[in-house]
């Protein structure tokens, strides 16, 4: 039985373009590049929900092909230049927006038709558009896929960071869609669970809307209010006690986060090693002592 044909034809059923696209896919020499090249075995693939024959995504895979020493850069997307490969064949190619996977697939990250890095929180934003209901974000979510939701007039509910919790919610909430700011995203429609593929493709369908309008990605993002993000700050304890900066009270749990008006900052201990992650969110670009 060829699984791989069975998996891409259950994911052609979630295409619904409005419009062609054109998309280039870096697999990072992980497990995607198998689906993919199944998903679009021609070049031009036909959007079966499209009444319409020009509605297609002309794809272009790169590092497709599965290689554990991953000769093209590293497995995890979201390291510094990992995105720069992708980011070059998305000018040359004048693709409307690149996709880039790591390596076992269960999360995705996104560049604009500039080559330009989109926020998780814009992502969750725009595919959340595809789903009824409340959204389940993780607590490190920062304030744009906020404000952007709630403008849909959606409720957002907070999960505690980590699969577990966020799938627990979800099927207990019967929530359609959760989203991490790591690049991972759940749906009810994907057995409660995550899928860079299933991902990508509710994100396609979004982007098409905006070609449809004729919008480019690189312009509606270009639109957003601006926040600053510190990045992932790593910080070595001896214990698993949280110490708050706002009363000083010390608190033993898992996530904690503290809002300061215009200022954002959660603290999560991990479970596998002494250390605290923290970062900050700003609408006005700070310096390190501001998120100290």
């Amino acid at each position: 039985m060829d699984y791989s044909k069975i998996y891409s034809d259950f994911l052609k059923k979630k295409l619904n373009l409005k419009k062609s696209l054109r998309v280039v896919f870096d697999c990072s020499n992980g497990t995607t590049g198998i689906i993919l090249k199944e998903l679009f075995r021609k070049s031009k693939f036909q959007n079966p929900k499209s009444k319409k024959t020009h509605q297609s995504i002309n794809s272009k895979l790169i590092n497709w092909r599965p290689d554990g020493r991953f000769p093209a850069h590293g497995p995890d997307p979201w390291k510094k230049r990992a995105m720069d490969q992708l980011s070059r064949a998305v000018l040359k190619e004048k693709a409307d927006l690149g996709v880039i996977f790591d390596a076992d697939g269960d999360r995705v990250f996104f560049v604009d038709d500039e080559g330009r890095p989109v926020s998780p929180d814009i992502i969750a934003a725009l595919i959340s558009k595809n789903f009824p209901g409340s959204v389940i974000l993780d607590l490190r979510s920062g304030y744009l896929a906020r404000e952007l939701i709630s403008a849909d007039r959606k409720k957002i509910i907070d999960s505690r960071v980590g699969h577990y919790f966020i799938k627990q919610t979800m099927r207990k909430k019967k929530i359609s869609f959760g989203a991490e700011s790591s690049g991972h995203y759940y749906f009810k429609d994907f057995y409660y669970c995550d899928s860079g593929i299933f991902a990508a493709i509710q994100f396609i369908n979004q982007v098409s809307v905006m070609r449809n309008k004729n919008l480019k990605l690189s312009e509606w993002v270009s639109e957003l209010p601006k926040y600053y993000r510190s990045g992932e700050l790593n910080f070595e304890i001896s214990n698993k006690t949280v110490q708050t900066t706002n009363d000083n009270t010390t608190l033993r749990l898992k996530n904690v986060n503290t809002d300061y008006s215009t200022t954002f900052k959660d603290a999560i201990v991990t479970n596998s090693k002494p250390v605290v992650l923290s970062r900050g969110i700003h609408s006005n670009l700070l310096t390190w002592e501001d998120f100290a």
